[in-house]
């Protein structure tokens, strides 16, 4: 009778079948020096005590951590309440996931050089075998700092660099005419802009599109900064030049910057929208359920995670090469009350 273990490894098979550890090993790998009688013996006892290979020795047999790695530069409390990333990084993991790897999330508070640390500290160790970007700065350090260090890499979002890496990439100029589109249409006659920190390329590339274009339309246009977050929305709208246009319309360049611009309308009894229009650059739950519903743009945040992820472990195993560039198509605007004719 086999002896029942937790879980059953190869010094308890070795010890069942009263042979030694690296026959065992051998014949559960494939290895020559194994007679195909006994190899049958070592395979079928293996299945009946439910064996199964470990993933982590597995990997370091391959050269590999069996690791993902994902640097949020970000307080994890407030990322908890950001829908966006949230789902980013969920489909991220599925990606991982479907291929047996994990995914390992590290929160920093110090900015890039923090994050360059924890790169070099997982390239010393070895935790991981490639690192997904997101939020790209202006000069960033961080693609030559990854080549540097020979560790893959995917990048989520605009850049170009000498360094070889896989890139997913959205089509941020349709995006931006179908939001003024959409503004136009609605009768709105100027842009109050509420965007994230400009220290991302992403960020500073929306004010100029949509300053670009508010040019070509003869709408006046204006932008405040800030972070992702409910307090910067209320912030924004108060500072805020209302009177820029007869019937302005607001883009926040997250959902929870929308939900902070709504709530401060209410409080100055600013109506939304018959006097100020306001749409998300994010869609999500929040902005389905808020009063009035805010008009948002679909940009499936997790199928976006979720290419990341899969053109990175392709590069890694091999199979992607460096330099591949998946474009993905542009966002749905869903339309809402936030918006809605008068």
């Amino acid at each position: 009778m086999p002896r029942k273990t937790s879980r059953p490894t190869v010094a308890t098979i070795a010890r069942d079948l009263g042979i030694s550890a690296a026959t065992v090993s051998y014949a559960l790998n494939g290895k020559p020096g194994v007679g195909a009688s006994l190899r049958a013996r070592v395979i079928e006892h293996a299945r009946e005590v439910g064996w199964t290979p470990h993933s982590g020795a597995q990997a370091l047999r391959r050269g590999h951590s069996g690791n993902i790695g994902l640097v949020m530069v970000r307080d994890p409390q407030e990322r908890s309440r950001e829908p966006f990333y949230a789902a980013v990084t969920a489909g991220i993991e599925s990606a991982t996931s479907a291929r047996g790897r994990e995914l390992l999330i590290r929160f920093v508070h110090g900015g890039i050089p923090e994050e360059l640390d924890v790169f070099r500290a997982w390239s010393r160790q070895r935790r991981v075998d490639g690192v997904v970007l997101l939020d790209m700065y202006q000069d960033d350090p961080r693609p030559s700092t990854l080549a540097g260090l020979g560790m893959p890499f995917s990048v989520l979002g605009a850049y170009t660099g000498p360094e070889s890496f896989v890139n997913v990439l959205r089509s941020e100029a349709d995006d931006a005419c179908t939001v003024l589109d959409h503004i136009e249409g609605q009768g709105y006659d100027g842009v109050i802009q509420l965007a994230g920190p400009t220290t991302f390329n992403h960020e500073f590339r929306r004010i100029d599109l949509i300053g670009t274009l508010c040019g070509e339309r003869g709408l006046p246009h204006t932008y405040l900064s800030g972070t992702y977050s409910i307090d910067f929305g209320s912030d924004g709208f108060a500072r805020s030049s209302l009177d820029i246009s007869q019937r302005p319309a607001i883009i926040a360049s997250s959902d929870l910057i929308a939900i902070g611009a709504l709530r401060a309308a209410r409080h100055g009894l600013v109506p939304v929208p018959k006097q100020v229009g306001i749409v998300s650059w994010d869609d999500s739950l929040i902005a389905e359920v808020a009063y009035p519903a805010l008009t948002a743009l679909s940009r499936d945040a997790f199928g976006m995670g979720q290419h990341a992820g899969e053109l990175l472990l392709g590069h890694i195993d091999g199979e992607i090469p460096a330099g591949s560039v998946l474009n993905i198509g542009p966002a749905t605007l869903i339309q809402r009350e936030s918006t809605a004719p008068c």
